[in-house]
């Protein structure tokens, strides 16, 4: 194996380990990750006197810190439910408007695919766009090749939007059994820059193309318009329902955090002086100060969660990266 082979498959694990912590892993995992970060450090400083972390002194002054932080997780879990609760009030006008609009999303789907009812499952829902894109992008290139040859770019246009909709439409068969694995998946699928490839398809060959021909770039147009709005909303849903489980572990774990930190306070003097080895008492050390960071540990791997999903789904839309384009304004394949 040359050593580009063994750096490319270094930087994909690396990707995939990145992209595990970040939103793929269960959140209960990636908490474990981060409480043995600081685990970890903690126990080796204090078994090799880097540091003297069974001081009572400075173990007592980091507990009552941590204490009044963990008071905040209150307040925390009322906003976090008053973010979530607050798409789920409202008026009984607001409630029979919201509804109207998914029905009219779904008809409006259902006409632009050809199908008599979608899917209530996000991830059938979203294959049946998907395969609609793929089937109209190939429609598109025979009826080109029906009235004479296809022009290079045009046919590596077609390859492009037709190989990503396939790609992502067999990832959502064989990994979308859950709403938020099926977020993920079409957070993947890049149709803004196929958006505008398909725009600047149709303005610099529209002159050339019949009327059946050019609709099928309307259609196109219109089923990534569709796409991109069933994730905004797929995503909402998931971000609720994350929101609201860390609202729930954070009173789960944030309770008895405050306990074992109480605990710790007034008996941790008196525990430093009995006649323990010191692999025990750092040990016990380790555990006070690991188990009160539990909630902030929950936190952050939710919030790591939630944050990386607005922030992918922030791109979509009439901006790109440049980074997706070459020199000349192209968009990279």
């Amino acid at each position: 194996m040359s050593e580009t082979d063994r750096g490319t498959i270094t930087s994909r694990e690396a990707g995939g380990a990145r992209r595990w912590f970040l939103l793929t892993g269960r959140r209960t995992a990636v908490t474990v990750v981060l409480l043995a970060v600081v685990a970890v450090p903690f126990v080796a400083a204090g078994l090799l006197d880097l540091a003297t972390v069974t001081t009572p002194s400075r173990v007592l002054w980091f507990l009552n810190g941590t204490v009044n932080g963990l008071l905040t997780l209150v307040p925390i879990s009322v906003g976090v439910n008053q973010i979530v609760l607050s798409h789920e009030f409202g008026s009984i006008e607001d409630l029979y408007e919201r509804r109207r609009a998914v029905v009219e999303f779904r008809e409006r789907v259902e006409r632009r695919t050809e199908t008599e009812v979608s899917s209530p499952r996000a991830a059938e829902f979203f294959r049946t766009l998907l395969d609609a894109v793929a089937e109209t992008g190939r429609a598109f290139r025979n009826e080109w090749e029906s009235d004479g040859e296809v022009p290079d770019e045009v046919e590596a246009y077609v390859r492009s939007v037709v190989a990503e909709a396939e790609r992502t439409s067999d990832e959502l068969t064989e990994d979308g059994d859950t709403m938020l694995k099926t977020l993920l998946t079409v957070l993947a699928y890049d149709d803004s820059v196929q958006f505008y490839e398909t725009r600047r398809v149709r303005d610099e060959f529209g002159a050339e193309l019949r009327d059946e021909t050019s609709a099928k770039l309307y259609r196109v147009e219109e089923l990534f318009t569709e796409i991109d709005a069933g994730r905004q909303y797929l995503k909402t849903v998931v971000v609720e329902r994350q929101l609201a489980r860390l609202s729930r572990l954070l009173i789960y774990t944030g309770i008895p955090s405050i306990a074992v930190a109480a605990v710790g306070i007034f008996t941790y003097r008196d525990v430093a002086w009995l006649t323990l080895s010191k692999p025990v008492l750092v040990g016990v050390a380790a555990a006070i100060v690991v188990t009160s960071l539990v909630p902030l540990a929950v936190l952050a791997a939710y919030i790591l969660r939630v944050a990386t999903i607005a922030r992918r789904t922030a791109a979509f839309g009439p901006f790109v990266e440049a980074s997706k384009f070459e020199s000349d304004g192209n968009a990279r394949r």
